[in-house]
């Protein structure tokens, strides 16, 4: 658990003047992450729903509008009984009248591992149907406070019949050391 995060909300040590102050004297980590996300628009675990949709959404070719709000099983692998990492929390978004793409806004929570307690938020463009797609990396909590980098995401597997995917992530994150 990151150093002051409360067991219960995962909520890490408030900043405060003194560690603001020293950021700058604080050395880069580069760090590199790899897990998997399980989105599952339906079924027993079913982790995304349509909250939203716009008047043009039905139809639109690239389903302009819909917004879904999201919490999915981040894990190690791909299976779903692979061991947890957290929880990816957030809401994707259809945005592009003409490309199928989302704009994207998602929170990394790791709730278990040497990571408990922190979070990385990546906020940017994701052309779904692309197979390599890169989304910015703009903060995070805890030991990733500060953060900024790059998420590469791929499409691992897609039942589309039952629109559940498993996302491949691979992120390049560079936040400091307390």
């Amino acid at each position: 658990m990151a150093e002051g995060a409360s067991p219960n909300n995962l909520c890490p040590k408030p900043v405060d003047d003194d560690w603001f102050e020293k950021v700058d004297q604080s050395k880069e980590i580069r760090t590199k992450l790899h897990f998997y996300f399980h989105d599952n628009a339906t079924g027993e675990h079913q982790s995304v729903w349509v909250v939203a949709k716009s008047e043009i959404t039905h139809i639109s070719p690239t389903n302009f509008g819909l917004i879904y709000m999201v919490d999915n099983l981040m894990t190690v692998g791909p299976e779903p009984s692979s061991e947890v990492l957290g929880r990816v929390q957030g809401s994707p978004g259809f945005a592009d009248l003409n490309n199928t793409a989302f704009a994207l806004g998602l929170n990394f929570v790791f709730t278990e591992g040497k990571y408990k307690g922190s979070s990385i938020c990546v906020l940017g463009r994701n052309p779904v149907l692309e197979k390599v797609r890169e989304v910015p990396i703009v903060g995070g909590t805890g030991v990733f406070r500060m953060a900024r980098g790059i998420a590469i995401t791929s499409t691992y597997f897609l039942d589309e019949p039952n629109n559940n995917v498993i996302l491949e992530y691979t992120l390049y994150v560079t936040h400091y050391s307390d």
